[in-house]
């Protein structure tokens, strides 16, 4: 848990690491934080997105239970010099190169989760919402028809767990016009993040109009989810065999679960890292969008050497689809080794 000494410390972040953490993607357009879109992720010819509603659904046996990776989408833009403030961007590019990846380029994969535990359906973050889709002609905002084609209906799902309040995670919370997008769902937030983003006196202090946005966005969504919202603690059981980690840094109250059935453990960790070609390797670059790098980073490491030495499966947001496999301590970083796909 959080002691009073680490919530003083969140709630005085310095300007540098609030501009780090306005948004964990490219950039904030809207009231509901809809990102924008670069033309790289269009079709050159057609301008179009390549979306198809089964292309992003993955289920996976954790012991009884079943854990779905449903994908949102993605998002890719130029690479900005500073998306790791502690690394040259020539660093960064020859990361990526060793990655086989573009050097120029970032892109971010989003990936929700629905499990099936103990008679109970639950959702974990909900993407970027419809309003994304439909901006961005569906390269993102994806989850709500690929949840769909999965088999389920919003009416199903008995819990919704929220990580943080980035737009990539809360978004879908609401439909497009304006209504709550899972009506006969409790909704579970970490205690610490709604505190913080619900602060008047964080809201006034915000040091640019982007993060003003980041708490607009997150009183309109949850203006419209009323009262039905539980805000939960750290270690507490959320759902059957589903534990909260608190695990701050990206932000303030951010949280990942771990999921056990039977013999079987899994972490879904939010944005512990919000790019694993980067910052799984090196757990000491800060990315620009932790507002607080340093606590990322002790959270980060914090976080795989459990999931090393316990060889736990880790799920994350923006992990290459399905979003799952296993971490290694090869040397001073961490190495993922992605769960082999299974066509059964």
């Amino acid at each position: 848990m959080q002691g009073k000494g680490q919530v003083q410390k969140m709630n005085s972040i310095s300007r540098r690491t609030l501009l780090a953490g306005s948004a964990s993607i490219a950039a904030i357009s809207s009231l509901t934080g809809i990102p924008s879109f670069a033309a790289v992720n269009k079709d050159p010819k057609t301008g179009t997105s390549p979306y198809s509603p089964n292309a992003g659904i993955y289920r996976h046996t954790l012991g009884s239970a079943e854990l779905y990776s449903i994908t949102d989408g993605s998002n890719s833009f130029p690479r900005r010099d500073n998306f790791v403030l502690n690394a040259s961007p020539q660093v960064v590019a020859s990361e990526l190169t060793n990655n086989f990846l573009d050097p120029d380029t970032i892109t971010l994969t989003f990936t929700p989760v629905l499990l099936k535990t103990k008679g109970q359906t639950v959702v974990i973050d909900t993407g970027l919402g419809e309003n994304a889709f439909q901006q961005s002609k569906g390269i993102g905002g994806q989850f709500h028809r690929n949840l769909s084609a999965a088999g389920f209906s919003t009416k199903q799902i008995d819990k919704v767990l929220i990580t943080h309040f980035h737009a990539d995670h809360i978004g879908g919370l609401i439909t497009a016009d304006n209504k709550p997008a899972f009506p006969d769902s409790q909704i579970y937030v970490p205690a610490a993040e709604y505190a913080f983003w619900m602060s008047d006196s964080n809201m006034k202090n915000a040091a640019t109009e982007g993060i003003k946005t980041n708490f607009e966005r997150a009183r309109h969504i949850f203006g419209i989810i009323g009262t039905n919202l539980h805000k939960f603690e750290p270690d507490e059981e959320v759902a059957p065999g589903v534990t909260s980690i608190a695990t701050p840094g990206h932000t303030p109250g951010h949280s990942s679960f771990i999921i056990s059935s039977e013999n079987h453990t899994a972490i879904v960790q939010g944005d512990v890292t919000t790019h694993p070609a980067l910052f799984i390797r090196h757990p000491e670059w800060h990315g620009w969008s932790d507002m607080d790098p340093d606590l990322a980073e002790k959270t980060r490491r914090q976080l795989y050497d459990r999931i090393v030495k316990d060889k736990i499966l880790l799920q994350g947001f923006h992990f290459s689809f399905p979003s799952m496999g296993h971490v290694v301590k090869p040397d001073d970083g961490y190495q993922f080794v992605p769960l082999m796909w299974d066509p059964s």
